[in-house]
């Protein structure tokens, strides 16, 4: 564990931990914290405990195992200022877990932050082959289908300024010229969906789809990223279940859908 030449030791070992908790996918216990972590078993159980009191951290369904508790769903409401984010974390929940149960696939919710994609909340699947999709990380808009819908739902001058600052390739299929990216933005706008085809990294694909506020702006894009290529009846599954958990979504928080605009 590296700590800051004037940093405070206690606060780091602390923000490893939470780091350590976030990144397991169905928990993880004081052993495995310890283990991990490689600091003594006291320090982590008074770190766990004072982080428990504060509901920064809960035990997994009362058990012996941790995962973020509901502190930071409260705290998700200051990340974007006018975006309810700890509604919508938690309207979201239960619609894209039970899609996740019945197509075997991982969703994930994502939300813009600037020129980045912020993961904002993930529904795990039971399945085996499911990718597990780490909370809090972040892509550049034009290298995935959930930012790549973001774009597409910009005004026409973000998008200007969003390009203008250079489309990075992440992999030899990323977009990287500006006028194919907007025609690719003019397609997803009409099809209302996106799609990641090893843009982001190699072997990934994903489909997305948007959520809108009440004002018709988009505020979050449900996705399900998957390994290789898909059989047709399975995509056809994966494009049902999230282009519905979008619509779900947007009705559930008294969302509409944008009124259709010339092409970008």
């Amino acid at each position: 564990m590296i700590e800051p030449k004037h940093g405070s030791p206690i606060v780091e070992k602390t923000a490893h931990l939470l780091e350590a908790v976030a990144d397991a996918k169905t928990g993880i216990s004081l052993s495995a914290l310890v283990d991990q972590l490689g600091v003594p078993r006291s320090t982590v159980y008074r770190i766990l405990n004072s982080l428990t009191a504060h509901g920064l951290v809960a035990r997994v369904k009362g058990g012996a195992s941790y995962e973020l508790g509901p502190k930071f769903v409260e705290l998700a409401r200051r990340i974007s200022p006018g975006a309810d984010r700890a509604t919508l974390i938690e309207t979201a929940r239960p619609i894209l877990a039970a899609a996740a149960d019945r197509i075997y696939e991982s969703f994930r919710l994502a939300a813009p932050e600037g020129n980045e994609m912020m993961t904002i909340f993930a529904a795990s699947s039971p399945g085996d082959y499911a990718l597990f999709i780490k909370v809090g990380g972040r892509s550049r808009k034009h290298v995935g289908a959930a930012g790549k819908l973001a774009l597409a739902y910009s005004d026409y001058n973000e998008i200007e300024v969003y390009c203008a600052g250079g489309l990075e390739a992440r992999t030899p299929y990323t977009i990287t010229d500006p006028e194919a990216l907007k025609e690719a933005l003019v397609d997803i706008r009409r099809n209302g969906m996106a799609e990641d085809n090893q843009e982001s990294n190699l072997g990934l694909r994903a489909i997305a789809a948007p959520v809108f506020d009440s004002a018709g702006r988009l505020v979050a894009t449900i996705s399900v990223p998957f390994i290789g290529e898909a059989t047709p009846d399975r995509a056809r599954s994966i494009k049902r279940e999230v282009v519905e958990g979008a619509a779900a979504l947007t009705r559930a928080i008294n969302g509409a859908h944008p009124l259709s605009k010339s092409e970008l």
